[in-house]
């Protein structure tokens, strides 16, 4: 993927660097792919590849992350949703599929529910949804907002140390920390995070992520990917059955030994699923 053309596209004030492998010559149905949080299109590279058989594949980096523009203070929900929508329009794609992972997933989730007909199809791989089913107390909210502190400084002291830390020394840790991923996908990880806007980690992660009213009005066929708790998946599998109950156009699927970053633990489980839900989108685009 790194070898794609790349370009980049001015969007909501700016400029986003973004990776396409389409061949003009042979014109294929549009896929976008959205990132996580501290991750960036190229995180997507070994599924990219193997999707582009298929489709004319767009990975972009978000404000903040990669070589694209600092956020400088813009990264809000609406402005994650803004960026994705001008990118699609600017670009002239019609009705793309899109598949993000974690904070790209509720992006897309965000974006498709606000815009019908904005795309024929998303995967959501393990969306950074958070929402409590009944409000918290004062009381309790001032635990949650502790220990949401607790993990926010705690990640981004893990990102400080990794960009500070000779390369192969932090490769190491990544090995260790992830000893299923593919040595490819552990350099891309690691690069990731070397070029991420320590800034953002005032703006996000939120302490609430709602999804349920999200949900219901998304109006594309759409994949759910989860993978367990117990590895660190955000999404249970009652979540993912109240998603389902919520919306009848979405599937899901249980990916078995991975956690949050679901391509990467368990890519070729990941792949199956995501490709027997994206073929027959290549016919179809209702």
């Amino acid at each position: 993927m790194k070898n794609w053309p790349q370009a980049r596209c001015t969007v909501n004030g700016a400029s986003l660097r973004y990776f396409r492998s389409g061949d003009p010559q042979k014109p294929l149905p549009p896929l976008v792919l959205v990132h996580g949080y501290t991750d960036n299109a190229l995180y997507f590279s070994r599924a990219a590849e193997a999707l582009a058989q298929h489709w004319d594949v767009i990975a972009y980096d978000c404000r903040g992350h990669g070589e694209s523009d600092r956020a400088n203070g813009n990264f809000s929900d609406a402005q994650r949703v803004g960026d994705l929508v001008a990118l699609v329009e600017q670009l002239g794609l019609d009705r793309p599929a899109m598949m993000g992972h974690s904070m790209g997933g509720a992006t897309i989730a965000l974006a498709v529910a606000q815009h019908p007909n904005l795309s024929r199809g998303i995967v959501l791989e393990d969306p950074a949804w958070w929402e409590y089913p009944t409000p918290p107390t004062a009381e309790e909210m001032v635990v949650l907002d502790a220990g949401r502190m607790e993990r926010n400084n705690a990640w981004h002291d893990w990102v400080v140390e990794m960009q500070n830390a000779p390369r192969e020394e932090a490769l190491a840790q990544r090995r260790k920390d992830s000893p299923m991923w593919a040595e490819e996908d552990v350099q891309l990880s690691l690069d990731a995070r070397l070029e991420f806007e320590l800034d953002l980690f005032t703006y996000f992660p939120q302490h609430e992520s709602p999804w349920r009213g999200v949900v219901s009005k998304i109006d594309c066929p759409a994949l759910l990917v989860i993978g367990e708790n117990e590895r660190g998946g955000i999404i249970s599998v009652d979540t993912a059955n109240e998603v389902t109950s919520l919306n009848s156009t979405f599937t899901w699927k249980k990916i078995e030994g991975a956690g949050h970053a679901i391509r990467y633990d368990q890519f070729d489980a990941f792949m199956a699923a995501v490709g027997e839900f994206l073929t027959p989108l290549l016919v179809n685009p209702e």
